[in-house]
């Protein structure tokens, strides 16, 4: 018997032995409610405390689900819940009707396995968690017309369906491509493309290759599957595995296919809606997280940082750092923040290797630098060696090996920095903008020795600048930012 708390199947079958080889196999794993009639799986539902992760068919006959009066149900009123069936031998046909009729979303030939429909059915649930589901049917968008995508080895075909469906609609931009490397180099191109129907039988990359890639390179784009070849497998497999919206046969219809990629765009836009609402909550609730890290940091360098300056830098670091914008936060962010040691070991290990960089520094403020001469020598010596070997350092030393492992870490040589003589110092400002993909202040799941050598080097040079009674400004940018320090130093 499964768990308290397990995902809940609504298993409808036609025969008796089906359902008890069904509740075999899976009483352990799912609370299993099953029915025999289409009925009396309607009378259930609006009683049921729980709405059921997913709905499982065991038909006599498939093609009589055509009609199914509890798929429609589900179909229109409970649209996250997942639907499966598995059947004895199921036509093309069948499969492509019950696709464009909304009625299944997965579809398996028996002998099945059962540790595939457990993976469907437990990942259903997972996605499930904490999610709204809230259809887009709006027609109206804002900027440029959404993009649909043909890729097929046959342009003259496509050619002459792009330009009929042209003629017939002022929704959408048509574009093609003859074949999937092709259409990868589009889609680098355009970002509005909402949709992609690609043939299956191409050379090089098929199109059922190229849309397992879509679908986790650009999981908002609407995947259709499109072949004259009435390969039910690779059909099926697709529509499993690679999660199309469609199979669309050979030959196309231009009115048919205006009316499926009408619908591919409205699942397009709900599909853009779920993400940025899941960002938007993901956002919120990591800007709490970011508040507490912050705390957290301030209390463990307040002491070991500003009392060896004797000034606020580590708060100044942080503002810093805030600036920096860093990919938005995801559920998975949240979670390694909240179910495993990150947070602790992020504090911990950061602020032991700050204190570490610390101890090898000379203490006491220095007014300025000595020339320019002498901060030239300094960087090349530290851009030669950029690890650093010295036991003690001057703070001009740990300013310029500060420097050196930003640049480093940007790839950049000399050159990105310009040296400017003023009436008062140096001035010394990067000329290309330093990468800063992640921060201690942005989402991430996990931790890396670069990613902490790269925020301790920002520290030390906010404390080396400090050191000299110099100033240092940075300006934050998406995932980069600039440097502008001021160093009194004398005359050359």
């Amino acid at each position: 018997m499964a768990t308290s708390g397990a995902a809940e199947i609504l298993l409808r079958y036609d025969d008796d032995q089906d359902r008890q080889h069904f509740e075999t196999l899976f009483a352990s794993d799912f609370v299993i409610h099953a029915f025999a009639t289409d009925q009396g799986a309607l009378d259930y539902l609006p009683s049921a405390a729980t709405i059921p992760t997913a709905i499982v068919l065991l038909p006599n006959r498939a093609d009589d689900y055509l009609e199914s009066s509890l798929l429609a149900q589900a179909r229109d009123h409970h649209p996250r819940i997942l639907k499966i069936l598995i059947g004895d031998a199921i036509a093309l046909n069948l499969l492509v009707k019950l696709l464009d009729h909304q009625l299944v979303d997965r579809c398996f030939e028996q002998p099945v396995n059962p540790d595939v429909i457990r993976s469907h059915v437990l990942t259903a649930a997972l996605t499930r968690e904490g999610q709204t589901f809230s259809p887009d049917t709006s027609e109206a968008h804002e900027g440029p017309k959404p993009a649909i995508l043909i890729v097929d080895d046959e342009p003259t075909a496509t050619r002459y369906l792009s330009r009929q469906l042209e003629r017939m609609q002022d929704e959408f931009r048509v574009l093609s491509a003859i074949s999937a490397e092709e259409a990868q180099l589009v889609l680098q191109k355009d970002s509005d493309v909402a949709v992609v129907m690609t043939d299956q039988r191409m050379p090089g990359m098929h199109g059922k290759e190229l849309l397992d890639e879509l679908r986790q390179s650009h999981p908002t784009i609407v995947r259709i599957l499109t072949s004259a070849w009435g390969e039910v497998d690779v059909a099926m497999d697709a529509v499993n595995e690679g999660r199309i919206f469609r199979y669309q046969k050979k030959p196309w219809n231009a009115a048919e296919l205006l009316s499926l990629f009408r619908k591919a765009l409205v699942q397009h836009r709900t599909l853009v809606s779920a993400r940025d609402r899941s960002r938007s909550i993901a956002e919120q609730q990591f800007a709490e997280l970011r508040q507490q890290r912050r705390a957290r940091l301030l209390e463990h360098l307040n002491e070991r940082v500003d009392g060896f300056t004797g000034e606020p830098i580590t708060a100044d670091f942080l503002d810093a750092l805030a600036t920096v914008r860093t990919l938005p936060a995801q559920p998975p962010h949240l979670r390694a923040s909240r179910e495993t040691a990150l947070e602790h070991d992020l504090v911990r290990d950061f602020a032991g290797m700050a204190g570490r960089q610390l101890s090898t520094l000379q203490p006491g403020h220095v007014h300025g630098i000595q020339n320019r001469q002498a901060f030239d020598q300094a960087l090349a010596n530290a851009l030669e060696n950029p690890a650093g070997t010295s036991e003690t350092q001057t703070p001009l030393m740990a300013l310029c090996q500060a420097l050196a492992t930003l640049m480093k870490a940007s790839g950049l040589e000399r050159s990105a920095l310009e040296l400017t003589r003023t009436e008062s110092g140096l001035m010394v400002a990067s000329a290309s903008p330093l990468h800063m993909y992640s921060h201690l202040l942005a989402p991430i799941t996990r931790l890396s020795r670069p990613l902490l050598e790269q925020q301790s080097a920002l520290l030390m040079l906010f404390v080396s600048t400090r050191l000299l009674a110099g100033d240092i400004d940075v300006t934050g940018g998406d995932q980069c930012l600039r440097l502008s320090l001021h160093l009194p130093a004398r005359a050359d």
